[in-house]
């Protein structure tokens, strides 16, 4: 079969907007990433029990599961006006490395490839390279709505 989607640049922008004393102190800055052949966005309800926002795998790639190393933005973004997430990131060092990003209301977390460098101990020493295999996410106090954009190549 024959694939008739083209590629396409992603465009990420991110702005600050903000005047102290009568200044603009805001900033902007714009990425290009190339070749983007594959978008998946849905909105999630995050239940107060741990749920696979997505995940990686070399081979056993479909819905919302992605090969790691063609995996080059995540954007996952909290709906909620009041209730915070918890985001657990883990790696496929095939130990317990991972670690939980708290994503209050409103708030989004960005990851610009799948590359990582984490352990399981408290000290950076010993540190895996490895990439993210999966992404979890656990609602604190009540359901919370997030938004997951991924784009790959």
């Amino acid at each position: 079969m024959a694939t008739t989607i083209a590629a396409a640049p992603l465009s990420i922008t991110v702005t600050e907007s903000i005047v102290i004393n009568g200044q603009s102190m805001g900033g902007s800055n714009t990425l290009a990433i190339a070749d983007v052949t594959e978008v998946f966005k849905r909105i999630v309800t995050v239940p107060t029990t741990e749920v696979t926002l997505y995940s990686t795998h070399d081979t056993d790639v479909g819905g919302s599961v992605f090969d790691d190393d063609l995996v080059k933005y995540v954007r996952i973004t909290n709906k909620d006006d009041t209730n915070f997430i918890s985001l657990r990131i883990t790696s496929d060092s095939g130990g317990s490395d991972e670690f939980v990003y708290k994503l209050n209301a409103g708030e989004s977390f960005l990851l610009y490839s799948h590359d990582t460098s984490m352990t399981a101990s408290t000290g950076v020493a010993g540190a895996v390279d490895a990439n993210i295999e999966s992404v979890e996410a656990l609602a604190d106090t009540a359901e919370v709505d997030c938004e997951l954009f991924v784009a790959s190549i």
